[in-house]
């Protein structure tokens, strides 16, 4: 009996793995961006995620800083 908990713990690991290779430590779900821009509107999160995946990737961010559209995060 003590496969169905391991199964479940190794799917549950899995979905982490997976989880962790769509998004890293410079790419921003729409969540973590507009938490730390909580200036900025849905439309503004909308225009600078360019490829519509919901994640704001470092291309996105730099190109957002050019365009006057966010201000570069401090620290």
């Amino acid at each position: 009996m003590k496969q169905i908990p391991t199964l479940a713990s190794a799917l549950v690991f899995m979905a982490g793995l997976a989880h962790a290779d769509t998004t890293d430590a410079t790419s921003w779900t729409k969540e973590e961006f507009m938490a730390a821009y909580p200036e900025i509107t849905v439309e503004t999160f909308e225009m600078i995620d360019l490829n519509d995946d919901g994640i704001i990737d470092p291309d996105e961010y730099l190109l957002a800083i050019d365009a006057g559209l966010i201000a570069p995060l401090e620290g």
